[in-house]
């Protein structure tokens, strides 16, 4: 009965202790609650709301008003992972949807705003859950190809050009 109790005692603490000591953050089960929970709010009340000290810049083109556009959410693993990731964004009545947020659990800060776009540059989801994001650089735009890794937190850059191709999703209403 010792024993048993006193496995019980280490392996509770090496639970609770080991993602201290190392600087994990643990993985709620639907982590992505409460950012959904802000944008929805956001969203019905026009921002009226929204909460600078958060680290979610909310794109223009979510906060605007378009009688054809849809705003929504994808949840999906884009790793295989077993973890899903958060894409917010809308389609407006083009062939793709326009992804303005990739929301990813990061093992060292949690939820995570790890993608950001707007304003003509976006991030898309392709087939393979690969993720092409537009950027500007000096004249011109620019798209890269990415897949997400949750082992390193990273995004890292593949050969996509000709490859994938942004595709239409559809998306969960808040």
């Amino acid at each position: 009965m010792k024993r048993t109790l006193a496995t019980i005692l280490v392996v509770t603490f090496l639970v609770t202790a080991i993602p201290v000591l190392t600087g994990c953050k643990i993985k709620p089960k639907n982590w992505y609650k409460q950012t959904l929970d802000y944008y929805g709010e956001g969203i019905r009340t026009n921002w009226v709301n929204e909460d600078p000290s958060l680290d979610l810049n909310i794109a223009k083109d979510l906060k605007s008003y378009e009688p054809n556009k849809e705003i929504g959410y994808l949840l999906t693993d884009l790793d295989g992972d077993g973890v899903d990731e958060l894409l917010i964004g809308f389609n407006d009545g083009s062939n793709t949807t326009k992804f303005t947020d990739l929301i990813v659990w990061h093992s060292d800060l949690g939820a995570y705003k790890l993608l950001g776009g707007g304003e003509g540059y976006y991030i898309y989801l392709c087939a393979s859950n690969v993720i092409a994001v537009d950027s500007w650089y000096g004249s011109q735009t620019e798209r890269t190809f990415m897949q997400w890794n949750s082992k390193t937190n990273s995004f890292p850059v593949i050969e996509g050009e000709g490859k994938y191709l942004p595709k239409k999703w559809e998306l969960t209403s808040f």
